[in-house]
Order: C-alpha cells, then sequence, then structure tokens
C-alpha cells in the first residue's frame, strides 16, 4: 500500500536576498484535498503554515517558536494540481519570517511570523 503524500514536490529553490522561493506541485493525490471540501478541494490554510515552518527549519537552518501569526491574508484559493511559489523572508533583526504563496504571478496567501528572539 502506497503512502498518500503530505508534502508538496519541491520541483526548484533558489536564494532569496533575505530567504529563499520555492516552486511547490501540488499533487492531486496530497492528504489535504481529502474532505477539504468534497467536491471543490483546497488547500487548508494551516498546512500552508506549516510549510512556512517546515521548509524555514530545514532550509533556512531556524528552529522557530512562533509568538504571533500577523497580516494573514488569504486571496486565492490553492487547488489539487497546481504549481505555486513560495517566498520566504527572513528578518533576523526583527525576529519575522514573512511569506508569500503566489501561482502564475497572482497572489494566493501571505502574512508574517513573529518569533521568539
Amino acid at each position: 500500500m502506497t503512502a498518500t503524500p503530505t508534502r508538496p514536490v519541491v520541483q526548484e529553490i533558489s536564494a532569496a536576498p533575505h530567504g529563499m522561493a520555492l516552486e511547490l506541485a501540488l499533487p492531486t493525490a496530497l492528504a489535504w484535498f481529502r474532505g477539504h471540501f468534497p467536491g471543490r478541494p483546497i488547500l487548508p490554510g494551516v498546512v500552508q503554515l506549516a510549510w512556512v515552518i517546515d521548509f524555514a527549519r530545514s532550509h533556512l537552518g531556524l528552529d522557530p517558536e512562533v509568538r504571533q501569526v500577523a497580516d494573514l491574508k488569504f486571496q486565492r484559493v490553492i487547488r489539487p494540481g497546481t504549481t505555486v511559489r513560495l517566498e520566504i523572508d527572513w528578518l533576523p533583526a526583527t525576529s519575522v519570517l514573512g511569506f508569500r504563496y503566489s501561482e502564475r504571478g497572482l497572489p494566493c496567501s501571505s502574512g508574517r511570523f513573529r518569533l521568539a528572539p
């Protein structure tokens, strides 16, 4: 029996001035699409937030302790079978981890995590 994937397929990772950018393919079989919502599946916001923290941990070497989520905006739903760009900005002087998801240049979601110093 094959396990249902819970992580996107990372197609590309590139360095950005204050962080990184990733191209993420979202397979239709991704576990998070099941039941959210039947007939019109979308990627849950809480999963988008968790992926930002996971990528910051694994690729930026951070061990983030989240104190606050700020300026959270969900502008466009993310559907199965799409490829999204995730940009993560780390500003150590203010302990802020910012993120933006987009699809074909159109914003999907964004926000900031205030981390423990």
